[in-house]
Formats: C-alpha cells, sequence, structure tokens
C-alpha cells in the first residue's frame, strides 16, 4: 500500500473505534432493566475532571461490605443482598458487579457529569437528599446510569425552572 492508503487508515481505525466504543455504552445504557436507587452527595468540584456530582449510591443493603475487599456483587432482586464474587444466591434475577474497598461498595457509577452552571443548585438538591439514579442494569451485572431525578423529576426539567 502507498503512503496515503496507510493515513488513511490512521486516520479511520480510531474515528471507528470511538464511535463502536459511544454506540456500545449508548446501547448499554438504554437496554437492561430499569433501576431507580437513591443517592447522597457532597462536593461537585474537581478541577481536573470538569464540574461533576459526587454521591453515594443507596443500594438498600444495610451492612455494607465490612471487611470485604475485592470484586462482589450487590443482588437487587429477589431480596438485597451484597456478596463476594461469584458467590450470589442462585435464584438473583437482577444485580450490580462493582467492587469493595474501604468498606464501601462502588459499581462505577458514583459520578454525575454536569453543566457549570447547575453545579451548586444541583449539588444543594443532592445535598438535600432528594437525589435519585435511573439505572439501566444488563443481564451480566453491569449498570448505566440514565438520568439523575430531584424530587422525582429528571434534573433537566428541574434545572430547567431555575434559569
Amino acid at each position: 500500500m502507498n503512503r496515503r492508503s496507510w493515513l488513511i487508515i490512521a486516520l479511520v481505525v480510531p474515528i471507528l473505534a470511538l464511535a463502536s466504543s459511544v454506540y456500545l455504552k449508548n446501547a448499554q445504557r438504554n437496554r437492561g432493566t430499569e433501576v431507580i436507587l437513591p443517592i447522597s452527595g457532597f462536593d461537585p468540584r474537581d478541577l481536573l475532571s470538569g464540574h461533576y456530582l459526587i454521591y453515594r449510591v443507596d443500594y438498600g443493603v444495610a451492612e455494607g461490605c465490612g471487611a470485604q475487599q475485592g470484586q462482589a456483587s450487590v443482588c437487587l432482586r429477589p431480596t438485597r443482598g451484597l456478596y463476594p464474587a461469584g458467590a450470589l444466591p442462585e435464584d438473583c434475577t437482577l444485580f450490580i458487579h462493582g467492587q469493595c474497598d474501604g468498606g464501601v461498595f462502588s459499581a462505577g457509577i458514583e459520578r454525575f457529569y454536569i453543566p457549570e452552571a447547575y453545579a451548586y443548585a444541583l449539588e444543594q438538591q443532592v445535598r438535600d437528599h432528594k437525589g435519585e439514579l435511573v439505572l439501566g442494569v444488563d443481564s451480566q451485572g453491569n449498570a448505566a446510569i440514565r438520568d439523575l431525578l430531584l424530587d422525582g423529576k429528571p434534573w433537566k426539567n428541574v434545572v430547567g425552572g431555575m434559569d
């Protein structure tokens, strides 16, 4: 192949990889079972990562991770519970995989990026325990954020009234 062909390949391959990554993430978010979980939050700003809400997700599991470390799963249906990796009960039909670290379960859904103009208002709503996450959970236990609810309404509807 000539130099021009290699240049075209070098440009097209990263674009295709990025497009397929976006498509797969969007498909994961939109497929699966919808789950709504309450959140409680704290400081939404990190200058290195832009503006986002950082929060704790309430999975409805009272005991938390305790001394458990490493990979774990939260069973959401039929009964809630936290289990070490590979130890989910056979009757568990809906679960989220994640990690236990320092007594806290994390599934990689603990940040929600927001426009700077709404950072303070959204932070206050979440601090007042008015926030919930709408998740899409697939059959492999992967969770993706679909929306952030404030007082049961999508955050964009709430901040639209704040302008």
